[in-house]
């Protein structure tokens, strides 16, 4: 089957091209891909940071949902028609294992099956939900705690919403981007009183009578100075949780850990080996509208329209949170 795909063609460089695909083999599931989400890992690749470890040109894509389209002997979970989210392939750039495509092939065993509703497919970004509920899961929130999250863009978000219908006493959001400062001002209900924002644009945003004070800080920036504060605010015998993935070497005195009692966590997806829980967890939270993407999904762009839509990721103007390519 000769089918679309978005490629990686270059540093900052994207095009269609065309790929061929087998039928599904044993177990497998041949996937119509509606749409797949542009994640931070994307536009690394995009900006060039990940060539060493894979050379141009290849296709990835790892936050795709779509339908059943046909089933290769043996398979029982699911069958054509299904509606489904995939999951990450360990193999970058194999044929069929991307999700920027058309078509993708996948073992049955690691789809998720998700309800039909009314919620399109962009607002179905369920691996990055997933990814959230992991980090609130290994992070062990107890009532009462005072939490801080440095860092809400797309992914903090989705962090601050399971942070609000957490039995938490407050939430204290740090930020640059107007958008996520306006988003986290805006939760709706009960959250509202729970939050207070500070815009790090201000020199003042951040009083010294914060330092030390809250009991969990979720570290969700990527940067050297929100890994620095979040170390700030974090209070002796806290939690300091690491949930963004940092791609530059950072000097740090880990005595201060030590000295200040400091329980450090990777939140990452693979600190959990039973990550493919969290994806089920996180059906019922998109089902309900208790996490909803919609606010958070700035941009949606056809294959051939990619190209701006990655510019504008990287540079994080024209108000992006969040980018996802629609392939029907």
């Amino acid at each position: 089957m000769n089918v679309r795909s978005l490629w990686y063609t270059d540093t900052r460089r994207v095009e269609t091209r065309s790929i061929d695909l087998p039928a599904p083999g044993p177990r497998q599931a041949l996937i119509r891909v509606d749409a797949c989400g542009v994640c931070t890992w994307d536009l690394f690749i995009f900006s060039g940071g990940f060539r060493k470890q894979k050379p141009f040109p290849f296709y990835f894509g790892h936050e795709g949902i779509g339908r059943v389209e046909s089933v290769g002997p043996g398979v029982t979970r699911v069958k054509p028609g299904d509606r489904v989210a995939l999951r990450e392939t360990p193999d970058i750039g194999s044929i069929g294992g991307g999700h920027m495509a058309d078509y993708a092939l996948q073992d049955e065993s690691v789809l998720i099956p998700l309800p039909e509703d009314d919620v399109p497919a962009e607002h179905w970004m369920i691996e990055p939900v997933a990814c959230c509920v992991n980090a609130v899961n290994l992070a062990r929130i107890q009532p009462g705690m005072r939490v801080a999250l440095v860092g809400s863009g797309f992914m903090g978000s989705i962090l601050l919403q399971l942070l609000a219908i957490s039995p938490v006493a407050e939430i204290a959001v740090f930020d640059m981007r107007k958008e996520s400062l306006d988003y986290a001002r805006s939760l709706p209900g009960h959250a509202a009183h729970l939050i207070e924002v500070h815009d790090l644009n201000d020199p003042k945003a951040v009083p010294t009578s914060l330092d030390g004070s809250f009991d969990l800080v979720f570290e969700a920036a990527a940067v050297e100075p929100a890994f620095r504060l979040a170390n700030r605010l974090v209070r002796a015998g806290g939690t300091l949780a690491i949930f963004s993935w940092h791609h530059h070497d950072i000097t740090f005195g880990f005595g201060d850990w030590h000295v200040r009692g400091i329980t450090v966590l990777n939140t990452s997806p693979g600190a959990n080996p039973h990550f493919a829980d969290c994806f089920y967890q996180s059906i019922p939270l998109i089902s309900s509208g208790r996490v909803d993407l919609s606010p958070l999904v700035t941009h949606v762009a056809a294959p051939e329209e990619a190209q701006p839509l990655f510019e504008k990721g990287l540079a994080k103007n024209d108000g992006y949170v969040k980018g996802v390519i629609r392939f029907r």
